[in-house]
């Protein structure tokens, strides 16, 4: 019996693993929401006080200095900067933080006064900030603004506002930053860890009374897409059987091309999403024969050119049917390119190199392989040794030298365990290998689903996708 690498896991076990990590996500999601959420409602109700902290105080340094605000003659900077010393009323609400650096500006932008708190061990940022990142005034107009920036890696406020002399004229600006205190954090810090935590306290609950009903739902539903996908791999099989009775072959053909195909597909290291449409490609490679007339399909003898030339038409057939059924559509490349060579004179387009995709380039050294090994009507069966003799004649004309090099590797042991099987034993390989690939874990399964659909919507506007 053919050894498998690939048993089929516990399909429950793979429900609950989805559940959870969708549970998991959304948990995440809802905490993140919250936190945010969280996070402005606090820190607008801080800032809200900051703002009306700031602004009483620079009302405050208005009132001391609406005699020069009035004045004709415009404001004095050595007066401007001795009223600014001279506030040292110190901070209505010191719990919310403190101003930590304040400048007084003319309507010109010029530099009247200003003042910092030295002993801040983030003054030096501070000064840097503003001098990377003035608020710019337009002349004459009231101006109130605030923003939250991070200084230091420390929140601070800086704020902007207009100061207007007696008779409501924009005299001056006074622009400030405030450092937003451990407290303030602390709190908004706290506030949000607490929701985080009521959140998922109740995400849990929520989670621990429903999951028996989801997970029953759940499985209900993915075991009648399991049903689908494994009918659907059953019509795979059935298809690729009816080819091979056509042209007077068996399933073995068929049945061993894909695990050879698989496995090398397995050797590049190559993801599941590669390998679904490789296993499609290879059970449908010559679908295209059931078009070809019997008389140049079974024809004993050697072909005339003429049928030679209609035989290859085959590949085209071989589109036309497959691009009508979407699930079948993704193994259009192995169909369309497994007669291609790497030199460019294989059919039925003459692609070469790394024009022809991958999966074809993969299949046609597999397809090769197996028929130099297998008996056929009108030859025997090559030996391990001559057939790889054989194959690398082919290199770099028929065959990716890449991909030969990688089947070399695996080729005796693949030989010895797939070449003699029973048709039953390959069966139960290509069994495994659809289970494995296609239904094995529901996660994997619903992957290949959507990249099918997004596939299948992107091809859609371009007609049949049969060039």
């Amino acid at each position: 019996m053919i050894g498998q690498k690939s048993p089929r896991k516990g399909f429950t076990a793979s429900l609950h693993r989805l559940l959870m990590r969708r549970l998991l996500g959304m948990t995440l999601v809802i905490c993140a929401l919250f936190a945010g959420a969280t996070y402005v409602q606090l820190y607008t109700e801080y800032d809200d006080d900051i703002v009306e902290s700031t602004l009483s105080g620079a009302e405050d340094f208005r009132t001391l200095i609406l005699p020069q605000l009035d004045a004709p003659g415009g404001l004095k900077p050595d007066a401007v900067q001795a009223a600014l010393d001279s506030l040292t009323g110190g901070v209505r609400r010191p719990s919310l933080g403190f101003t930590v650096y304040a400048r007084i500006l003319g309507t010109d932008s010029r530099l009247l006064a200003q003042r910092s708190a030295t002993s801040y061990a983030l003054a030096p940022e501070v000064a840097q900030y503003l001098e990377e990142r003035p608020f710019v005034f337009p002349a004459g107009q009231a101006v109130q603004s605030r923003e939250l920036v991070s200084i230091g890696g420390r929140p601070h406020v800086h704020m902007a506002v207009s100061l207007a002399d007696s008779r409501g004229r924009v005299a001056a600006y006074a622009e400030s930053v405030y450092a937003v205190s451990q407290k303030v954090q602390d709190d908004i810090r706290a506030g949000m860890f607490g929701t985080v935590g009521l959140v998922v306290l109740v995400v849990l609950a929520t989670t621990l009374l429903l999951y028996p009903v989801i997970i029953r739902l759940l499985k209900r539903s993915t075991d009648l897409s399991v049903h689908l996908q494994e009918a659907n791999l059953e019509t795979l099989r059935v298809l690729g059987s009816a080819i091979a009775k056509r042209d007077s072959d068996t399933d073995r053909h068929n049945y061993r091309v894909t695990i050879y195909s698989v496995r090398l597909a397995e050797a590049l290291s190559l993801s599941g999403a590669f390998i679904r449409p490789l296993i499609k490609g290879a059970m449908l490679h010559d679908v295209g024969k059931i078009g070809i007339r019997d008389a140049v399909l079974l024809k004993p003898g050697a072909l005339t050119d003429a049928e030679y030339r209609e035989m290859q038409t085959h590949v085209q057939h071989g589109r036309d049917i497959v691009a009508q059924a979407s699930w079948l559509s993704d193994a259009l490349e192995v169909i369309s390119g497994h007669h291609e060579r790497y030199d460019g004179s294989g059919y039925d387009h003459a692609r070469a190199g790394a024009d022809i995709p991958l999966g074809a380039r993969l299949f046609s050294v597999a397809d090769v392989f197996d028929a130099l090994t297998s008996e056929r009507p009108y030859k025997e069966a090559y030996d391990f040794d001559e057939a790889m003799r054989l194959l690398e004649l082919g290199r770099g004309v028929q065959f990716d030298p890449g991909v030969l090099d990688a089947f070399r590797r695996i080729a005796r042991g693949l030989y010895d365990e797939v070449a003699h099987s029973t048709e039953a034993e390959l069966k139960h390989c290509l069994q495994h290998i659809f289970q494995a690939y296609f239904t094995a874990d529901i996660e994997m399964m619903m992957q290949g689903m959507e990249e099918l659909l997004s596939g299948h919507r992107a091809s859609s506007p371009k007609g049949s996708g049969s060039g």
